[in-house]
């Protein structure tokens, strides 16, 4: 090939790469800061213990997990808690629900706006608490409350600000302005 036919392949070579050098790049669209792992709409979660028994189950409407800050959100969260007597083998299930939750990596969850506690298997002194929020500690089964909260049982009701209470250990422990209202009727 002579010089003269190589001129324009050379020349064309030059215009492509003066085009690839100044070609505008395309942005590519950012995520948001932090982005969801994943989003699952009408969710069930089932816990089991070392012993390969139901711990606690959670059910949403809507989950949405951030891994990077390792927590999960849910809408709508219902978590049926299981606690085993030991002594006569007999098992208490307690229903926590809310409209919003969010779950940390350390079992610790966070429910929030019009949260219910009910004693569904109906043995407990306490069978229903309302506040606006609780935390839960889901491994140790341990829930509490800085909020003002409500709760009833068979013939009482009471109320204060500030709880905590052990489901294992049936223990309930109100920090301040109790309130307690106890009925004669039988039940």
């Amino acid at each position: 090939m002579s010089k003269r036919q190589a001129i324009p392949y050379i020349l064309l070579l030059i215009v492509f790469l003066i085009w690839l050098y100044l070609k505008p790049q395309q942005e590519l669209t950012a995520l948001s800061e932090h982005h969801p792992s994943y989003i699952a709409y009408n969710i069930t979660n089932d816990h089991f213990n070392e012993m390969g028994q139901i711990s606690h189950q959670v059910f949403a409407t809507k989950a949405t997990s951030y891994s990077d800050k390792e927590i999960t959100v849910f809408e709508n969260p219902k978590v049926l808690i299981y606690i085993q007597n030991e002594q006569d083998n007999s098992i208490t299930t307690w229903q926590v629900t809310s409209e919003n939750g969010a779950l940390s990596e350390d079992n610790k969850l966070v429910l929030s706006d019009d949260v219910w506690v009910k004693n569904l298997s109906l043995d407990q002194l306490v069978q229903t608490m309302s506040t606006e929020q609780l935390t839960i500690l889901l491994a140790e089964k341990e829930i509490s409350s800085e909020l003002l909260v409500h709760w009833q049982g068979p013939q009482m009701e009471q109320q204060g600000i500030g709880m905590w209470a052990s489901l294992v250990s049936e223990e309930l422990i109100v920090k301040k302005q109790i309130k307690a209202v106890y009925l004669n009727e039988a039940q």
